[in-house]
């Protein structure tokens, strides 16, 4: 039998054995693996050929074993067994173990295309956790994932938003278009891969480690692209032309002009509001600092930029606020009266703003800033229904006592007048205005003369008002319609300016004989009952009044007599009431060109009468005696000529009343609770 080409063929096992030997030469290690190239962290039971891909947690998984994509030692070993295992087949030319070669080598790539496949990425393809591109958190996500993200994110934004750059109150803003900001979204998502991926084990150990708990952001200026040269001519322009980019302060007025017209005006209708932009200096900066701030700007996807260190080169005018308002305002007009119809000719509302509080505003402002203040409206010191009383027709204060209840009802008197107006033609009754003066309406009980007797009377002292009123009617050139004087006296007012009331009659009324309305003022201050009357004065003269004193009336002495041990405890010759004289006066109103002072005319007003109160005094009878002869008759009704008189005081010429010596007589005015007359 012929042999073959082995004469002595090896049995199968020892073939077999050989085959064995061969293949643990190629698959082993020429030496054990170093154990540092493998991360401390990973088990053993985690060494695996083909590891099971799970999804990454921050709180439980370790950092995964990366040195089969790190370490080219593995394929470099790889591939050396495979060229042995080849050459080992090539020099032993023999069929099994050209077979077992070819299936050893089959295994080798088998595992390089699984290892530097599916099992070579730690981290399954996904970008470590907390890690961020343009504010947008692309970890866990793949590369497909994240560049959708960050495409969504920053293209319209790139494409639309304007760079404002703000110098020191000066803003320049960069269009879209002409920056043409373009960003290598593909190249920034690359970068977010390689965190953890790249570098030594102790980097990527890092990497992972800081990923559990911090952000990593991926800046954008290594991938964003700008139109350099557009950005660089803007700002050198800007600076080269500084000068003449000053902004001086400006004004408006926004919203609608209100009616001002006092007939149309609505103190409900909105103001307009002043709006002041202060102004903006030249300035200049460093160019180049201020590309790099609009660079990182870009890179961060913010879209404003201030530049610090900006040098201002010419300063703003202030805001001059007394010039805004001498062009804005507008001054109130008083209403004024038509002389020749007597009819109001309305005014208007002034127009203007609080330049104090403005020039707060303006303190606190920065260049370029925008000041608003709302306007308001000013009122007109004479408005339609004052127009008339603008003028003192005239007036008059005469001084009152320190007796409380009588001061009370002269104030009470006083509200009442104050305020009434009367229209030309129109007749003013004391009475009528006053009313009946009682306790209910606040009228205190006060002394008052009646029938030459002192009385307490509710009201008393209100004829000191009327007094006041009728010598300011007089001053006022006014027409008198009813006045009475006092029975005696009154120490507050000159003879013959007197009138005295009292419910029912007497009454004090004067009309308004003059073409306008007027107006009474009345009030009771410092020591004084104080009364004017308001209106239109077109008089060229002014009025003083002047009495004069024709009669002088002395009082004669009486005697009442009263026995020894009368129970008023007289002494013969006691005096029980003082003499009062009396006197005939009469009133002139003197009249005064206003011009000159010259005397135009002295005109009669009135006669006043004041009555004499003879002197009381006291008669007493002597004890009697033991003597049985009746005393000699006395004619009790013939007194005795009296020696004393009391001189008239003299006649006065001035406006104002002149102070007079207070008698015993007292000298109020008011109603008796019987309706009779009672005055001082």
């Amino acid at each position: 039998m012929a042999q073959g080409k082995f004469s002595k063929p090896r049995s199968h096992s020892e073939e077999d054995r050989q085959i064995e030997q061969t293949y643990r030469q190629m698959t082993e290690p020429e030496s054990p693996p170093d154990p540092q190239r493998w991360s401390p962290e990973v088990s053993d039971d985690d060494i695996k050929l083909f590891p099971e891909r799970q999804e990454l947690s921050q709180e439980e998984d370790p950092i995964p074993d990366t040195s089969y994509e790190a370490d080219d030692s593995v394929m470099e070993r790889l591939m050396e067994l495979g060229g042995r295992a080849w050459r080992f087949c090539q020099k032993n030319n023999k069929i099994a173990l050209t077979v077992a070669c070819s299936v050893a080598l089959v295994l080798i790539v088998t595992i390089l295309v699984i290892l530097f496949t599916g099992s070579s990425d730690p981290y399954g393809g996904k970008i470590l956790n907390n890690v961020l591109i343009a504010d947008i958190h692309v970890g866990g996500m793949t590369k497909s994932e994240a560049i959708t993200a960050v495409r969504e994110a920053t293209e319209e934004d790139y494409a639309t938003q304007y760079m404002v750059i703000n110098l020191n109150g000066t803003t320049l803003r960069l269009a879209p278009a002409d920056v043409n900001a373009t960003l290598d979204i593909k190249a920034a998502v690359d970068a977010a891969y390689n965190y953890g991926r790249v570098g030594t084990q102790a980097e990527r150990q890092e990497a992972y480690q800081n990923s559990l708990t911090d952000n990593h952001i991926i800046a954008l200026l290594p991938y964003l692209s700008l139109n350099e040269e557009y950005i660089m001519d803007v700002l050198n322009t800007y600076v080269k032309d500084a000068s003449s980019i000053l902004t001086q302060p400006s004004f408006e007025l926004e919203g609608t002009m209100p009616e001002l017209s006092t007939d149309k005006f609505d103190p409900d209708a909105p103001c307009q509001t002043l709006v002041i932009t202060t102004g903006i200096p030249g300035v200049s900066f460093d160019v180049e600092a201020a590309y790099a701030r609009i660079q990182d700007a870009y890179s961060l996807r913010s879209f404003t930029v201030t530049i610090e260190d900006v040098q201002p080169v010419a300063d703003p005018n202030p805001v001059d606020l007394e010039a805004i308002y001498e062009e804005v305002s507008i001054d109130p007009v008083d209403a004024t009266v038509n002389m020749t119809t007597y009819e109001p000719v309305p005014g208007s509302y002034g127009y203007g703003f609080d330049i104090e509080k403005a020039q707060q505003l303006v303190d606190q402002a920065g260049y370029g800033d925008q000041i608003r203040i709302s306007m308001e409206y000013i009122e007109p010191e004479i408005l339609e229904n004052e127009v008339f009383y603008q003028d003192v027709l005239g007036e008059a204060q005469t001084p009152h006592t320190q007796n409380e209840n009588r001061n009370t009802n002269l104030r009470l008197a006083c509200a009442a007048l104050n305020g009434l107006t009367l229209n030309p033609g129109e007749t003013f009754s004391f009475n009528d205005t006053l009313g009946k003066r009682t306790s209910e309406k606040g009228y205190k009980p006060a002394p008052a003369y009646s029938n030459g007797e002192t009385v307490e009377s509710i009201g008393g002292g209100i004829c000191q008002v009327s007094s006041t009123l009728y010598y300011c009617t007089l001053l006022s050139d006014l027409a008198i319609v009813s006045r009475t004087n006092h029975s005696y006296p009154s120490s507050y007012i000159d003879y013959g300016m007197d009138a005295t009331v009292s419910w029912g009659s007497p009454d004090f009324q004067f009309q308004n004989s003059s073409n306008f309305p007027i107006k009474i003022e009345a009030e009771v201050s410092d020591g004084y009952v104080k009364i004017r009357i308001l209106g239109t004065d077109k008089r060229n003269y002014y009025v003083k009044m002047e009495y004069a004193i024709t009669n002088t009336y002395t009082p004669d002495t009486e005697y009442e007599d009263y026995p020894y041990d009368n129970t008023e405890g007289y002494q013969d010759g006691d005096v029980i009431r003082e003499g009062v004289t009396g006197y005939y006066v009469k009133t002139y109103k003197l009249k005064y060109d206003k011009e000159t002072n010259a005397l135009i005319s002295r005109d009669f007003v009135a006669n006043s009468q004041y009555k004499t109160v003879n002197k009381l005094v006291a008669r007493v009878a002597p004890p009697p005696t033991e003597s049985t002869t009746p005393p000699e008759s006395t004619d009790s009704t013939v007194p005795p000529e009296s020696s004393e008189s009391t001189e008239p005081p003299e006649s006065s010429e001035s406006t104002v009343p002149s102070e007079t010596t207070e008698s015993t007589v007292p000298s109020e005015t008011t109603e008796g609770g019987d309706g009779s007359e009672i005055t001082g």
